[in-house]
């Protein structure tokens, strides 16, 4: 459990780097998000699943910190490892061994682990107040921006009071990881309970806060630095997508001929 919330906090924290994907317009990347999870979700071939996973760390490689993406995803493995037991044996029961249902339900797995990692990629390189803009730029209302967002920026800090009230429940005597599955979940109340307590006073000094600035009095929005899409990111675009069309050819081609 406490590696899943590591992964979770470090998949949507943003430490600044000089790569290329941390450069890049918040609107292109978005752009280029959605390009991607639609190809995940059109292409069926396994071969071709796997040549988007390539053309994944390719991009990480060039343009992200690899040592930060593995370790917002590793811990995840144990999660999607437990999903892949649950989908087999709800697909193959009654029968033991089936290697068809075994094929499918690591496609839909590994099709799941590439979502996550496509996230993954985003929101690291990404700061949060340039996507707020990004969105608003978008067309999207600013106060629902500013909610998405703001609800974004919670998750690595709820991760965060979630780990210390771990280890301060570890350092009272509280045995986390002993004891049966209904022993163990009545000792995870001792953790959420906590977190919930925190995360409404915090929720309440933000309200606060907001209302102290006159949130929402002004329509029209200004930025300290406003986005400008550059020619690195037109470049950007039209390169990283070209590999994409190919794949989803590929994958049209293929229909074509079993049809």
């Amino acid at each position: 459990m406490l590696s899943l919330i590591s992964s979770v906090y470090e998949i949507f924290l943003f430490r600044k780097r000089k790569q290329l994907l941390y450069r890049i317009d918040p609107r292109i990347k978005l752009l280029h998000l959605i390009f991607i999870l639609a190809t995940i979700v059109f292409v069926t071939n396994v071969y071709l699943q796997i040549l988007i996973l390539v053309y994944l760390v390719a991009l990480t490689l060039i343009g992200a910190d690899i040592s930060r993406i593995w370790r917002s995803v590793k811990n995840m493995l144990k999660m999607l490892m437990l999903f892949y037991i649950v989908i087999y044996i709800v697909n193959a029961f009654p029968k033991l061994l089936d290697l068809g249902v075994a094929f499918q339900s690591f496609i839909a797995i590994f099709r799941f682990f590439m979502l996550i990692y496509c996230f993954s990629l985003f929101f690291t390189t990404t700061p949060l107040d340039d996507l707020t803009q990004a969105l608003y730029k978008l067309g999207i209302p600013y106060h629902i921006a500013f909610t998405f967002t703001l609800s974004v920026r919670f998750i690595p800090t709820v991760a965060k009071d979630f780990i210390t009230v771990y280890d301060a429940q570890r350092a009272r005597g509280l045995e986390l990881e002993k004891g049966g599955f209904l022993g163990r979940v009545r000792k995870f109340l001792a953790l959420l309970i906590p977190v919930f307590i925190v995360s409404f006073l915090r929720v309440d000094r933000v309200a606060e806060v907001l209302e102290s600035r006159a949130f929402g009095a002004v329509r029209r929005r200004t930025f300290l630095y406003e986005l400008k899409i550059k020619l690195l990111d037109a470049l950007f675009l039209i390169f990283s997508s070209i590999p994409l069309l190919l794949v989803i050819y590929l994958q049209y081609c293929l229909l074509s001929c079993v049809w």
